[in-house]
């Protein structure tokens, strides 16, 4: 039997950090100051006990599939067609303005999309959105689609008529679409790529195969053991999908990215592998003035607080694409965790109903993100 618990501890032998370092597969939801919030076997949580944590358990996971994951959840979700059918669809409404481009296939051979929207081929002023890389993380399909409609529908209007004359806005909404197909027929809760491991396991992590720091770490948030949720792979871009990132950044060389995941209300700038802040201060204020700022404008929308920090406060990570993209081309990176806050709120299984507020309020700091990256000044000096 699987649970879904709170892991709490008042015991300074027992602090909670030390539970991120527990070889036992745990699949770790939050990680807060006051708790942890984790999916894991009834013998790991057992374990757990008699380590002398204090655990609370919340749900059986079953019962949290069927209290969330209903058929009614699944309406308006897009699967790996009906995506590709609708940026075809974008894509064909301006072919003066839009291009839908393969950027790779995944391990069962599924394509990757990529819209490009702008007026000039090969600007050298350019922005990248991604989403999925997580299979069970669906609302991070849909703000960026939402974002790629918004511009080519509103591409006469400003601002973003000015940022399309001026340079390229790439969209690549589903990073993952193996993994996602796994998780709307077999598995909702399904985190990898579908990667057959030499174990008889499934999967390798997309946001633990970037090759900057890949492998430095070996803790139930960065596993090496191929089973695990979080498992890196057995070398730095060993899957296609990380592989087709790769060589889209390669070539494009943006000017800035924006990841999308749930769930937390975060905002993740570098690093991740370490606790310690980006070396160079005039680009550690940038990341955190740009992070701080998105949440004010996230917040101005309905209220709904998000939190800018460092992508290791959340918990370490080694090999994920922020690290990479900044590590390798210094190129200014964000994850941003989208609704909601709690498992108890739904945790990555939202209703549809929960796709256009949370788009409302992430629009303004896609386009803050923009405006800053693709404005006359910004594109002047660059």
């Amino acid at each position: 039997m699987e649970l879904i618990v709170e892991v709490t501890s008042s015991n300074p032998r027992r602090p909670l950090a030390q539970l991120l370092l527990v070889p036992l597969g745990l699949d770790i939801w939050e990680n807060r100051a006051d708790r942890i919030v984790l999916r894991a076997s009834e013998a790991a949580v057992d374990r757990l006990e008699r380590m002398g944590y204090s655990v609370r358990r919340i749900v059986q996971t079953v019962d949290h599939l069927r209290a969330f994951a209903t058929a009614a959840a699944m309406q308006g979700y897009h699967a790996a067609a009906s995506l590709e059918e609708d940026l075809r669809a974008l894509a064909a409404s301006r072919p003066e303005l839009v291009e839908l481009r393969e950027i790779g296939r995944s391990v069962e051979k599924r394509p990757i999309w990529a819209l490009r929207i702008g007026e000039r081929r090969g600007s050298r002023h350019k922005v990248l959105f991604m989403g999925c890389h997580h299979a069970r993380e669906w609302l991070a399909v849909e703000v960026p689609f939402l974002l790629a409609r918004e511009l080519v529908q509103k591409a006469g209007d400003e601002p973003i008529a000015g940022w399309l004359s001026r340079g390229e806005i790439w969209v690549v909404p589903m990073v993952n679409p193996d993994g996602h197909e796994f998780t709307r027929s077999e598995d909702r809760l399904w985190r990898k790529n579908r990667r057959p491991n030499p174990d008889g396991s499934f999967g390798v992590d997309p946001n633990r195969n970037y090759g900057y720091m890949w492998g430095l770490l070996d803790i139930p948030t960065s596993s090496h053991t191929p089973s695990d949720d979080t498992y890196v792979g057995p070398r730095a871009f060993s899957e296609p999908e990380t592989q087709a990132v790769r060589d889209l950044i390669a070539v494009e060389k943006f000017a800035g990215l924006i990841t999308y995941h749930s769930f937390s209300q975060l905002v993740l700038y570098p690093w991740g592998y370490t606790s310690e802040p980006v070396a160079d201060p005039a680009d550690r204020e940038k990341l955190e003035s740009l992070a701080r700022t998105m949440t004010q404008r996230i917040r101005q929308v309905h209220g709904v607080e998000y939190t800018p920090q460092p992508s290791s406060a959340l918990y370490p990570t080694a090999g994920d694409t922020c690290d990479w993209a900044y590590g390798t081309y210094g190129i200014p990176a964000f994850t941003i965790e989208l609704r909601p806050k709690t498992v108890e709120e739904g945790g990555f299984i939202l209703p549809s109903q929960a796709i256009a507020p949370t788009w409302e309020e992430n629009r303004p700091a896609a386009f803050f993100l923009l405006e800053q990256l693709l404005s006359p000044a910004a594109t002047a000096n660059a």
